[in-house]
């Protein structure tokens, strides 16, 4: 089970495309980029925990965790960043 992913693919793959309308306000769309991001991360760290439940090589573990560190971490600085 090869990840060889980043972030900004997970991004590009799985994040809803935003739609742009011509009445649509600035704030409207980054509202609507940064949900997508968010449902991309959290994709991602879903991901990564189904590959942590069937992984059985240690070292692949530990760098499947430290992973969804980062995911998680990285959601809760976008969570912050929203209010």
């Amino acid at each position: 089970m090869d990840l060889g992913g980043t972030t900004a693919e997970y991004d590009r793959k799985f994040a809803t495309p935003v739609v742009t309308h011509i009445n649509q306000t600035d704030e409207e769309q980054a509202i609507l980029e940064h949900n997508a991001h968010v449902e991309a991360l959290e994709t991602l760290a879903t991901d990564l925990r189904n590959y942590l439940e069937h992984a059985t090589d240690e070292k692949y573990k530990r760098y499947l965790k430290l992973k969804i560190h980062y995911a998680n971490r990285r959601l809760i600085q976008l969570v912050m960043e929203e209010k």
